[in-house]
């Protein structure tokens, strides 16, 4: 028995030759300490070389120099070697909002009851079910109350993404109830055009069916459209103060109000 070891391979007293796994015996090395075993200097396959107990090498607790539980670790937290798939990086994600309290997102997902169906547990029963993923897409569930399942879920883009946010509001457009993003991304105009129109006291319809200028932004207000210039000279500022306005989320009359007079100090 060697450090509460039992050795059950009888090794001679000379080590040098003999093989521990991944690394060999080359020379012993010489100890002028008192050691309670002696020491040998080792090749392991990587080609590092390493001094290692007696007694480490004989029970088999070093059995490389290292490199050995490098592998291991890869492989354990490298499932069926597809960690390189474009798909690997969504699966992981999937998974640790799903199941993962310590993620940000488990409230959305796992705390709301989503999960994964049983044939994606796996990565690879993920990859075959989804197959590729291309560049820009990510995976969409057209159920957001459903769960990760291969009836449920597609790859889709940013655009697609949008339409089903459970905050996207519902609307009539020319008679049919649609998600708003779908009805900016219908008519090719910029979502922030379609919400500025709307802003501007413009119906859905209207909003959408207004042509779009390629140049020179406009804006509605109190059903009045302008560019920003136009709306710059009505009130006495410039063009980036009104856009500057607009980005701070004014809106109507609060675009337009005065600058504000510099009081001469007295």
């Amino acid at each position: 028995m060697l450090y509460g070891c039992e050795v059950k391979v009888k090794y001679p007293s000379d080590l040098v030759g003999l093989r521990f796994g991944n690394l060999t015996v080359e020379s012993k090395q010489p100890n002028d300490r008192p050691y309670k075993t002696s020491l040998w200097n080792c090749i392991c396959d990587c080609g590092e070389s390493r001094v290692v107990q007696r007694s480490a090498l004989v029970c088999g607790i070093q059995v490389s120099c290292g490199c050995y539980n490098k592998k291991r670790v890869i492989e354990t937290h490298t499932i069926h070697g597809l960690h390189g798939h474009s798909a690997y990086g969504t699966w992981k994600a999937m998974m640790d909002r799903c199941y993962n309290p310590l993620s940000k997102d488990y409230p959305d997902y796992g705390g709301r009851g989503i999960q994964v169906c049983e044939d994606w547990q796996e990565v690879a029963g993920f990859i075959a079910g989804m197959g590729e993923k291309q560049k820009g897409q990510s995976i969409d569930r057209i159920d957001e109350n459903g769960d990760y399942a291969p009836d449920n879920c597609r790859w889709t883009d940013a655009m697609g993404q949008g339409e089903h946010k459970r905050n996207n509001a519902m609307v009539n457009h020319q008679g049919v109830i649609k998600h708003l993003a779908g009805v900016w991304r219908d008519t090719g105009m910029k979502e922030s055009t379609l919400y500025n129109r709307l802003k501007g006291g413009l119906t859905v319809d209207e909003a959408s069916s207004k042509p779009v200028r390629e140049y020179n932004a406009t804006l509605i207000i109190d059903g009045v459209e302008k560019t920003l210039v136009d709306w710059a000279a009505v009130a006495g500022v410039t063009r980036k103060t009104i856009r500057n306005r607009m980005n701070a989320g004014l809106v109507g009359a609060d675009v337009l109000r005065p600058p504000i007079s510099k009081k001469t100090p007295n």
